[in-house]
């Protein structure tokens, strides 16, 4: 069986440095760390875990709090881009990661303090951002490390918060179809709890409002209605076609695209469609999808950097981050479709 005197012997340093390298202790240089972790990984020396969270009483895992159902979190590929891009991050800092989710409150509170009377993390990232949020509340009154994912709604100074500016993106996205001449734009959201939908749904009035377009009526909110998404276009196109629909994510986008594709609507000849997150599933849609990336790795890299340094470093300056964000132009936007097949993006 490998051991921890075989990766020291192999990378010419002490077990002691190879032990500190595995709890990721500052002292240690990081190309010392490379060059340990490297050579642990070639010869497949798994360090007991167990043993050391025993003598440092910490778990070395980070919780994932996801307010939503398991179903949307397969489905939406946001998630799966954060969680990789939080994985990575914990990943070289010697953590795990542990995902908890539910739609009710009370039930993700519940977990919440299971996982922490348990011992089984160390700390929370929040992938969500909502206003009244019994877990935020909690956890600021234990003084349990946590970033949020999402917008400092709370305006407070004692917490950590990773964001995109939403409202500036979905001006920035209104303002580029009202450019390539589309007057009668809707926005279609499936939920207004979270404060990734106001931001998104005041940008966009906003840029309206800056280009002399009436806002009135021009938000449609899916989950108020009770009509099927299908109906609710079909109705929406027969009141008074729009020429583009600006939707709130990705997954709602592939709906409405469904719909609008059994409705027999062409995109873009007869209405322009347009949403945020890129991903596979707005790149090969048919058509490509124009969208604002807002890079979700990325947010998550960094909320992962973040929590385990607040872990080590309780006292730390809190701060609100913002991850800028980019519009991929795509053919879904295009007025005129000359012979063009090949999905160049433009940013």
């Amino acid at each position: 069986m490998v051991t921890i005197k075989d990766v020291a012997k192999l990378a010419g340093v002490s077990p002691s440095t190879v032990s500190r390298v595995i709890k990721d202790h500052d002292g240690i240089s990081g190309a010392t760390k490379k060059k340990v972790r490297k050579i642990m990984e070639e010869i497949g020396y798994s360090p007991n875990i167990a043993a050391r969270n025993l003598v440092t009483n910490q778990s070395y895992t980070i919780g994932l709090v996801l307010k939503s159902g398991i179903h949307e979190v397969n489905l939406n590929p946001f998630f799966s881009d954060v969680n990789l891009g939080v994985s990575e991050a914990c990943r070289e800092h010697g953590f795990s990661t542990l995902t908890t989710s539910t739609t009710d409150d009370d039930s993700l509170l519940h977990e919440v303090k299971e996982l922490i009377n348990s011992r089984q993390v160390d700390g929370f990232i929040l992938l969500y951002s909502k206003k009244e949020d019994p877990v935020v509340a909690y956890l600021h009154e234990i003084d349990f490390p946590f970033v949020v994912i999402g917008k400092n709604i709370f305006d407070m100074n004692n917490g950590i918060y990773v964001d995109n500016n939403n409202v500036n993106a979905a001006k920035t996205m209104t303002e580029l179809l009202v450019k390539n001449g589309y007057r009668d734009i809707r926005m279609i959201v499936d939920n207004e709890v979270f404060a990734v939908s106001h931001d998104r749904v005041e940008g966009f009035k906003t840029a309206l409002d800056e280009a002399g377009i009436s806002a009135e009526d021009k938000i449609i909110n899916s989950d108020n209605d009770s009509r099927p998404l299908k109906k609710l276009i079909a109705d929406v196109l027969e009141e008074g076609r729009p020429e583009a629909i600006l939707t709130l994510d990705a997954v709602l986008n592939a709906k409405v695209i469904s719909a609008l594709y059994q409705l027999e609507v062409r995109i873009p000849e007869d209405v322009a469609t347009a949403t945020f997150n890129d991903s596979l599933l707005t790149k090969f849609a048919s058509p490509p999808q124009t969208t604002v990336d807002i890079f979700p790795g990325e947010l998550g890299r960094e909320a992962g950097n973040e929590i385990i340094d607040l872990i080590r470093n309780p006292d730390k300056l809190k701060k609100n981050i913002i991850i800028p964000t980019s519009i991929i132009e795509r053919q879904s936007t295009k007025r005129r479709m000359p012979d063009e097949s090949d999905g160049m993006e433009r940013v």
